[in-house]
């Protein structure tokens, strides 16, 4: 499988570190248009992704959502008052209780995913999707993330690389992406 190039990522901090300290302030209040309008968003000239290598109807697939998405009393939740976002994740079981999860994630409209966590995390349509014969296999794993994370080089080289080592222990073949 190939990998991401990294080379973007030592001038993308050094770019962060000019932009942060007239971004701050503005984030603190909460004035994020403004604060965005000079992010260093970096651009890529090619993609890391490869061709989905198993056929889709025997592939095991594993959701990854940006909803901050958390089992209250199991996990911790999100760090959502970090001013840059919070670069853990948290594994939900692919059995796990649509009532038993909860988001926090200020940037979002919580009471949406609240009231159907479907619109954030599909995966009771990806069940659907596996009786029907779409997909091989729900994964055992999905993950959750929060989508407001100023650090893009450390999601790219900490947290991305973990979900990925974890899904390719799982047996995963496809990973969704559920971008809120």
């Amino acid at each position: 499988m190939p990998r991401a190039d990294g080379s973007w990522m030592a001038p993308f901090r050094v770019k962060y570190r000019a932009w942060w300290p007239g971004a701050e302030p503005l984030i603190r209040e909460h004035n994020y248009r403004d604060a965005f309008k000079t992010y260093p968003f970096p651009a890529f000239d090619t993609s890391p992704w490869a061709p989905l290598a198993t056929p889709l109807e025997r592939a095991t697939v594993a959701l990854v959502t940006t909803a901050a998405m958390y089992r209250p009393g199991t996990d911790l939740p999100f760090a959502d008052e970090h001013l840059e976002g919070d670069v853990s994740f948290r594994a939900i079981p692919r059995d796990v209780d649509a009532a038993t999860l909860d988001v926090i994630h200020s940037h979002i409209p919580e009471q949406i995913p609240r009231a159907d966590m479907n619109t954030v995390f599909p995966l009771w349509r990806l069940w659907e999707l596996r009786r029907d014969g779409v997909v091989g296999d729900v994964a055992a794993t999905h993950y959750s993330l929060l989508g407001y994370n100023t650090r893009a080089a450390d999601v790219a080289e900490h947290m991305a690389p973990a979900i990925a080592a974890l899904m390719k222990a799982e047996g995963v073949h496809l990973a969704l992406i559920a971008p809120v």
